[in-house]
């Protein structure tokens, strides 16, 4: 096939079938043809695909199902898809091998490639025997991804680290030999190989790491030269092995370079250094001249129309400059569970089954089906006149810590003024606004998406810069995760769209906010205390409803400042968080302005498990007081004397395992839910111990001279001394010990 041909593919636009059974290191293993029902519905489901112009799909089999015993094999796993594909007329390209593989093999071992290869034959012959047309395979799904995942970094099975190169030359051996065994019995056959397409940058402020950028990025390119001969001869590829090259695209595959990688920051298409998906192409298709299909593209929410539009550009574009591009699908076209916490995943055109109908079958996504009608358009018409504009996609934590770092000066400027006058530190959300970071919490089509540890990694980063603002900054990131959890869209939308700062308010004086419905709305009367950002915030308000519980109300709008009363924040840390008393008596809020329903607030995991959020922060606090305190040590001269290195080794020790255990906290709470709540409290107790200790140990190093205004170390001891203040410290310690004595901790 190689050089200018007509298209074998029945459809130009294919959709694609997630089919990932690899084990964790939990030990669990994933299936997402089970848990999306995929292998049971595959009619309808390829009948969907296909009535949305869809007549070509990737799909897959399990062979850690289908080979439980060595030599043994069990097809009835796929019977359901193979007899729908058949009967359907879909043409479908199927996986041999998507990431899991029986747990009898090591693919380290040399027995590994030969088992492969005797799997492969027989799934040929199956397939065979169900295939109208050429049967078309991909022996080894993505051999790049699946070696750095499982043998570089350990993500999931073989779970090996450093040993990336190794499993990428073992998995590409192990295709060559299935592909020859194929091609055996089954002269016809053809072969789809689909790799990820990246690019990978040099950071110009690391000069030292830029060759390991480069290798990274020359590294996507291995596994094809391995399949073709090019590399590693002796493996026995060979140019009639390739049949037909595939790019995963992913808004993921381009990011700048850092040696911890989930420190590098991504790009976006509207970034400078961003190079355009029709060069990527156009380089690939020059370096091995033979067709290419974007065998993976896809994002997640209310980011996929804008994406797929874009790409959908993008590649037609390269096509009309000369690339002998012959598919692009979608992938995948299922919504599935998470691999790691079983979320839903909302990245597929059709939903779950049972969405759509009685009888399972799925609705599909309105936004992204229109997307796909136009640009499928575009394919048989011509590209439009106007671009679409880039996509403003999900971020990774390193995106968001490189323009937190774009912000950092109006933080560290504003510190001080505003510890000394005690006003709101607009400059400094100003600053967060700009870059993109008050929406860092929110899905993908309004913001970066970071969670769990990623978040806690973001608010850690902001407490590090400035107490007060990360205080106001948390609050903020509750309530937009109380909106995105218990909100409708339009509530949280609107919210997002509006830029303002908002906060949570529920600490209040007895007999507490009540809020009584009326014909305009929502009428208030109580107070809240310690309102953090006062009149220059928008609040939600936990408030009681005669008979009906606490419910949560959103304002309409930034409260005016005659409804605080300022003299009750005379704190001697954290002014700028200013942290008023509230009167909201006569308040009267609009109808909608109901949030979830009653008792949402409360819920859990995520009522206590939010504790994780202000730790975090507390943590990056601590760790700015010891960098204070270690400036003006060293500007004294002692920062030779051994005990002050006893004292800071002490202290940086405990802040260091203490955020160690509050990102494990993050790790258990996205996987066991209330089940992680002791451990939550575990880490109040480690956090605020830590905390305390470093405020001490910078006492006593910097000494009375260190503590004197304007020193850094007396401004920050103070901000962190009162932030350490949190309700029920006492009981958080109870709930340890209990979970102690019980033998019920930390399992």
């Amino acid at each position: 096939m190689n050089g200018p041909s007509a298209s074998p593919l029945a459809s130009f636009w294919m959709g694609g079938f997630e089919c990932s059974q690899q084990r964790l290191p939990s030990g669990q293993r994933v299936d997402v043809l089970d848990a999306t029902a995929h292998d049971r519905l595959a009619a309808q489901d390829y009948a969907a695909v296909q009535s949305l112009g869809l007549g070509t799909v990737r799909d897959g089999l399990r062979w850690p199902q289908i080979e439980r015993r060595p030599g043994e094999y069990d097809f009835s796993s796929a019977e359901e898809q193979v007899l729908a594909a058949q009967s359907s007329g879909v043409q479908v390209i199927w996986d041999l091998l998507h990431y899991g593989y029986p747990d009898f093999l090591d693919p380290y071992s040399p027995e590994f490639a030969p088992a492969f290869a005797a799997y492969a034959r027989a799934a040929g012959e199956f397939l065979a025997q169900h295939t109208a047309g050429p049967l078309w395979l991909c022996p080894v799904n993505e051999i790049s991804f699946f070696a750095w995942s499982g043998g570089e970094v350990g993500e999931f099975a073989p779970f090996a680290h450093g040993r990336g190169h190794e499993l990428k030359r073992q998995l590409a051996a192990a295709s060559i030999a299935a592909m020859r065994a194929l091609r055996a019995t089954l002269p016809e056959v053809h072969f789809l190989h689909a790799e990820p397409l990246i690019a990978v940058h040099a950071d110009p402020q690391r000069p030292h790491e830029a060759q390991e950028a480069a290798g990274f990025h020359a590294s996507q390119f291995e596994a094809l030269d391995m399949l073709l001969g090019r590399l590693y001869p002796e493996l026995g590829g060979s140019p009639e092995l390739v049949d037909l090259i595939g790019l995963n695209s992913y808004p993921a595959n381009q990011w700048i370079h850092h040696s911890e990688h989930e420190r590098r920051r991504t790009l976006e298409p509207a970034d400078p250094e961003f190079i355009p998906l029709r060069q990527l192409l156009t380089e690939v298709w020059r370096r091995y001249e033979l067709p290419v299909v974007l065998s993976e593209t896809g994002t997640e929410g209310s980011a996929r129309s804008a994406w797929l539009r874009w790409v959908a550009y993008e590649a037609l574009a390269a096509r009309a400059a000369g690339v002998q591009l012959q598919g692009i699908c979608l992938y995948p076209v299922l919504d599935h569970p998470g691999w790691v916490d079983d979320r839903h995943c909302p990245n597929g055109l059709l939903d779950y089954a049972g969405t759509g109908g009685p009888q399972g079958q799925r609705a599909s996504d309105p936004v992204l089906s229109a997307a796909l009608r136009e640009v499928q358009g575009w394919e048989q018409s011509g590209l439009p006149a106007q671009e679409p504009p880039a996509p403003s996609l999900p971020q990774s934590l390193g995106t968001a810590l490189h323009r937190l770092a774009l912000a950092a000066p109006d933080l560290l400027a504003e510190a001080p003024l505003r510890h000394a006058d005690g006003q709101f530190p607009h400059a400094s959300i100003a600053a967060l606004r700009r870059q993109g970071l008050l929406w860092a919490n929110l899905p993908g089509g309004l913001g970066h998406d970071l969670s769990g540890p990623d978040l806690l990694e973001l608010l850690r980063a902001v407490g590090r810069l400035s107490l007060p603002v990360a205080r106001l900054y948390e609050g903020h990131l509750n309530a937009l995760s109380l909106l995105r959890r218990y909100g409708t869209p339009e509530q949280l939308a609107e919210a997002a769209a509006s830029g303002e700062l908002l906060g949570v308010w529920n600490t209040e004086e007895a007999p507490g906010l009540q809020a009584q419905p009326a014909p305009g709305g929502w009428t208030l009367s109580g107070n809240k205390t310690f309102a953090s950002g006062a009149e220059f915030i928008r609040p939600l308000l936990p408030a009681e409803v005669a008979g009906q519980g606490r419910i949560m109300l959103l304002a309409p709008a930034p409260l005016p400042p005659e409804r605080f009363d300022h003299r009750f924040w005379q704190p001697l840390g954290m002014r700028a968080s200013v942290s008023a008393r509230a009167n909201l008596s006569g308040l009267v809020f609009p109808p909608g302005s109901a949030v979830g329903q009653s008792g949402d607030y409360y819920r859990q995991p995520e009522f206590s498990g939010g504790a994780l959020r202000f730790l975090a922060a507390q943590l990056g606090g601590a760790e700015a007081v010891l960098d204070a305190a270690r400036e003006v040590v060293t500007q004294l001269g002692r920062q030779d004397d051994d005990v002050q290195r006893l004292r800071f080794a002490e202290a940086a020790a405990g802040v260091e395992a203490a955020w160690q255990t509050v990102r494990e906290g993050g790790f258990r709470l996205a996987v066991q839910g209330e089940g992680a709540l002791d451990y939550v409290a575990l880490c109040r107790v480690v956090a605020e111990n830590a905390c305390l200790q470093a405020c001490e140990a910078a006492e006593r190093a910097v000494g009375a001279r260190g503590l004197l205004a304007p020193n850094d170390p007396e401004r920050l001891i103070r901000d962190l001394r009162h932030y350490l203040r949190q309700p029920a410290p006492d009981a958080a310690r109870l709930q340890v010990g209990a979970a102690t004595l019980n033998g019920t901790a930390w399992s």
